[in-house]
């Protein structure tokens, strides 16, 4: 909306600093942040929040900013970070004469603030709740927000300010003059919506080009969460605002922001954290999760499959190396050296996601003849190109080529996706084929881990098979699964290689699978 010149110096006053707006806009007064929150007149939480926590609300709200993502640890008050602040811009709103006016709305219009989370059940029962709980005890509230209406999703302040309760769609925000948002618990969102884009990612980008497109630069989105996962879009969004001064960041550990039991308690250390003793119990009990709950660290997977990744490093054996040049193609070295027969797993792409192909063979352990060593030979991602598809003639040429070197190969095993042409023709060639669902059958996920955790599981240091194995989590009902824009083409192929050359060792291969 265009500006007047006499209007210019407050419009652009309040562009700079949301919340510190000219006197001659209002016509009651606008109090700082430290009295609205302690003060009895006003929310009267003295000696009730963190110190930590109305400092950062300080810090937030005379600086220039759009947009906050805090990430604390669990038990730091980060919800009643956002509730808090969430009254106070409603506080500033009702303190001007004509907000309508002042931020560039027609008569009429409403001034919204919204609050989303994981669920519409969430969003209302902790920050809504919160906000409509601190609003009517507040005396100043009682006075100049007179005759609010308070319903399950909705409250409605006079001169047209209205704080609406969402859930995780990215739509449901649509209507509203969006002048303030808050995204609750930002990082635990339901993961995909497709075209590897996080639901919440989806929701963050409407609501910033709502609040955009309303009030040109001004007004404040907040996203607030614990961590979840390295690389989500909440991690990454954390990362790349830190450089951003028109974003406000606070990344935090909960000890940081909650005060200790003693000034005098003790620090110990881990994973480069000073953690206070009070807190060693937790650290003991289950460290990855201290680590991502407490210390605010976000995981390679949210209950990782490989509780101890050091089983996938202490697999990794010296005299191995990645069969394939600097132009993807079999190293002219790469020849059977070792006897045994090989088992092949392809698990197959398209579109986004890669293919993933391995072979295994099995050795014996020294005095147990019934317990061999699994030695994975090959791995290799084959990544499609951008806008194209994966070739899916590649693996069936690659095995033949394996085949051509000497190797014998007992078995070539496909997933269900598009593989039957593909058996079809290397059935035709006279190899054994068969159609093995890693996703179906989760038997051949627990063959890797019992293999990795008792010693007998050989690998080469290849790096998609190792960064996706240490990021691979437990979801519900069991399954395993890569963690938001993660990927398993390479540890799906190499745990249906493996758990299929352990059944050919004992001499079960063909059970529980079709066979072509």
């Amino acid at each position: 909306m265009s500006v007047r010149g006499g209007e210019l110096q407050e419009w652009d006053m309040i562009r700079r600093q949301p919340w510190l707006v000219d006197k001659r806009q209002t016509e009651l007064a606008r109090v700082p942040v430290r009295r609205f929150v302690c003060d009895p007149q006003y929310l009267g939480l003295e000696g009730q929040v963190f110190p930590e926590v109305i400092r950062t609300l300080e810090e937030l709200m005379r600086g220039a900013y759009r947009e906050a993502v805090v990430c604390w640890g669990i038990g730091s008050g980060k919800s009643y970070l956002a509730s808090i602040g969430l009254c106070y811009m409603i506080h500033s709103v009702l303190c001007l004469r004509n907000p309508q006016k002042t931020l560039g709305l027609a008569d009429g219009a409403a001034v919204s603030f919204v609050i989303a989370a994981p669920t519409a059940r969430h969003s209302r029962d902790i920050v809504y709740g919160q906000v409509g709980r601190l609003v009517k005890g507040s005396p100043w509230f009682s006075e100049y927000a007179a005759g609010m209406r308070m319903t399950a999703t909705e409250m409605q302040f006079p001169k047209g300010i209205l704080l609406a309760s969402g859930n995780s769609s990215a739509t449901f925000a649509t209507g509203y003059n969006v002048f303030g948002a808050v995204i609750d618990e930002a990082a635990w969102f339901p993961a995909n919506v497709g075209e590897g884009r996080e639901q919440v990612e989806e929701l963050y980008y409407a609501l910033r080009h709502r609040i955009a497109s309303r009030f040109a630069g001004r007004g404040l989105l907040m996203m607030i969460s614990s961590p979840r996962t390295a690389g989500d879009f909440f991690d990454r969004r954390l990362r790349s605002a830190m450089d951003d001064g028109e974003v406000f960041t606070s990344h935090r550990p909960v000890w940081e922001v909650r005060p200790v039991a003693s000034e005098t308690e003790g620090f110990f250390e881990h994973a480069g954290l000073m953690v206070p003793e009070s807190y060693r119990r937790d650290f003991e009990l289950n460290p990855h999760r201290a680590l991502r709950d407490l210390g605010a660290v976000p995981s390679t997977a949210l209950q990782p499959f490989f509780a101890d990744s050091r089983v996938l490093e202490e697999a990794v054996s010296a005299e191995l190396a990645h069969p394939f040049d600097s132009q993807g193609r079999l190293a002219e070295w790469f020849v059977p050296t070792e006897p045994g027969q090989r088992y092949v797993h392809v698990d197959l792409g398209l579109k986004r996601d890669a293919c993933g192909i391995a072979m295994a063979r099995c050795t014996a352990t020294p005095g147990d003849m019934s317990s061999p060593t699994v030695v994975v030979e090959l791995m290799l991602r084959l990544a499609p190109e951008s806008g194209a598809e994966v070739d899916i003639s590649r693996p069936r040429e690659l095995v033949l080529a394996l085949r051509g070197r000497g190797f014998p190969i007992a078995q070539v095993s496909y997933d269900g996706w598009q593989s039957a042409d593909s058996r079809q023709i290397l059935a035709r060639k006279g190899l054994r084929t068969k159609l093995v669902s890693v996703d179906r059958t989760p038997e051949a996920y627990e063959t890797l881990k019992a293999l990795a955790m008792e010693g007998r599981l050989v690998v080469y240091a290849y790096e998609p098979f190792l960064s996706e194995a240490a990021s691979l989590e437990v979801v519900r009902g069991g399954r395993i699964d890569h963690p938001p824009r993660g990927s398993k083409d390479v540890t799906d192929a190499v745990a249906g290689a493996v758990s299929e050359a352990l059944l050919g060792w004992q001499g079960m291969a063909g059970i529980r699978a079709e066979v072509v």
